[in-house]
């Protein structure tokens, strides 16, 4: 008999927030986004490819219409935290003009 597939909470030390109340925090983003961007045509702009499902989630709780894009980028040789950044796959969209949310879902470096 072979040993039992290990479950990714068998790596958590500490659950700091439950499922049930990122879901809740998703439903109110969602809805302040709807009442303050109703009307002003916002785009909602990822990073590739750690914020698909945030932001899938979020969308679900939007009720106005929205324009999505994703952007993708890779650090330079240089190393991490030394800020240089490359662009691997940039936005489709025309932002000007626009109400731009940038929605991440880890701010590792702040760059």
């Amino acid at each position: 008999m072979s040993d039992p597939v290990p479950s990714i909470a068998d790596h958590v030390a500490e659950v700091v927030f439950s499922a049930e109340q990122i879901r809740q925090r998703i439903g109110e983003l969602g809805a302040d986004i709807s009442r303050d961007y109703a009307g002003k045509d916002p785009l909602l702009v990822g990073v590739l490819t750690g914020v698909v499902f945030f932001m899938a989630d979020l969308l679900r709780q939007i009720t106005i219409p929205v324009s999505m894009d994703f952007m993708a980028i890779s650090q330079y040789a240089a190393g991490p935290g030394t800020g240089n950044v490359r662009i691997t796959k940039d936005l489709a969209h025309n932002i000007t003009g626009r109400h731009v949310l940038f929605v991440e879902d880890v701010i590792d470096t702040g760059l």
